[in-house]
C-alpha cells in the first residue's frame, strides 16, 4: 500500500497504476487514485468543511467545484450534517467514513483501502461495507487490504494472499473457495452402527475413507456437493438412521492458514 502511493520507494522492482511507474511519475500515477491508510491523521480542532477545503486545493481542483463536492461526498457517507463540527467529536465510525469522503473527493477512478473496518463495531462494518459494494456497483476499481478475511470473502471480487511480500496465491473468490471445498462430512447416526452395517456405510463406492467418532463417522469424499448429495441417498436408503449429516463448511481464512502451513511445512 505505501507503495503504491508513493509513501515508500520499492527496494526493487516497480509499481505501476493504470501502466504507470509510480515511483518515477507519482503525480501522474496517483491522479486518479484516493485512499485511505490504516490509521488515517485528522486535525481535531479542524471541521471536514475545512480539511476538505485544504485537500481539495491540494488536488488543484476548482474553488467552486471544491464546494460542491465536499457536500456530495459528506451526504453519500451519511455525514453531511456534521460538515460543520470539529473531527475531535467524531467517533471511531464517522472518522472511517470521513477518511474515505477525503479520498473521494477529487472523483477518482480507483480507490485504495487499507483495514477500512479496523476497530469498527458490527453495525459499523456492515455501513462500510454497503458503501464499498455502492461504489463496486458504479465501476470503481477498488484494492483493499484487510486481515479480516471473514470481511474479504463478503466484499471482493478476486483476492491476493501476501507472506512476508511475496504473492502465494491469486485469484477470484469463486475459484479459491473451489480449491478450499472441505472434504470431509461429519455424520451422526441414532445409536452407534453395528459392525455389519459400518461395513455397509464404508462399501459406499463413493466415501473414500471413514474415521469412527463417538457419535457416528467422518466420511472421507472428493468434496464437491453432487458426490456429498450421493453419498447422503445412499446412506438413507440402507437404512441407517442417520440423524445429522453435515459436509463441514470452510472459510478464506481456513485457505489461507492451509496454505501459509503448506508452504512452511507446518500441519
Amino acid at each position: 500500500i505505501k507503495i503504491l502511493t508513493n509513501l515508500l520507494n520499492p527496494t526493487q522492482g516497480h509499481a505501476y497504476i493504470d501502466g504507470i511507474d509510480v515511483n518515477r511519475y507519482p503525480k501522474l500515477a496517483l491522479q486518479k487514485v484516493g485512499s485511505l491508510i490504516e490509521v488515517p491523521g485528522i486535525y481535531e480542532y479542524l471541521t471536514p468543511h475545512e480539511l476538505l477545503s485544504y485537500f481539495g486545493k491540494v488536488y488543484q481542483m476548482d474553488s467552486k467545484l471544491i464546494n460542491t463536492r465536499i457536500e456530495e461526498v459528506l451526504d453519500s457517507l451519511e455525514i453531511g450534517d456534521w460538515e460543520h463540527k470539529r473531527l475531535g467529536s467524531f467517533s471511531t465510525g464517522m472518522q472511517r467514513r470521513f477518511g474515505i469522503a477525503k479520498a473521494l473527493l477529487h472523483n477518482p477512478e480507483i480507490l485504495i483501502l487499507d483495514e477500512p473496518v479496523l476497530g469498527l463495531d458490527p453495525k459499523g462494518i456492515k455501513d462500510i461495507r454497503d458503501l464499498i459494494k455502492g461504489f463496486q456497483k458504479e465501476g470503481m476499481t477498488i484494492l483493499l487490504s484487510s486481515h479480516l478475511l471473514g470481511e474479504v470473502s463478503e466484499t471482493c471480487d478476486k483476492v491476493t494472499f501476501l507472506d512476508q511480500g511475496k504473492i502465494i496465491e491469486q485469484d477470484t473468490i469463486d475459484k479459491i473457495m473451489k480449491k478450499a471445498e472441505s472434504k470431509v462430512i461429519t455424520a451422526k447416526f441414532l445409536k452407534p452402527l453395528s459392525k455389519e452395517k459400518a461395513k455397509k456405510l464404508e462399501a459406499i463406492s463413493l466415501i473414500e475413507s471413514l474415521n469412527s467418532t463417538s457419535d457416528g463417522f467422518d466420511i472421507f469424499y472428493d468434496g464437491t456437493p453432487e458426490t456429498s448429495a450421493k453419498i447422503l441417498k445412499e446412506i438413507v436408503s440402507l437404512g441407517l438412521n442417520l440423524t445429522s449429516y453435515s459436509p463441514e463448511s470452510f472459510s478464506l481464512e481456513d485457505f489461507y492458514l492451509s496454505t501459509i502451513g503448506a508452504k512452511k511445512g507446518v500441519n
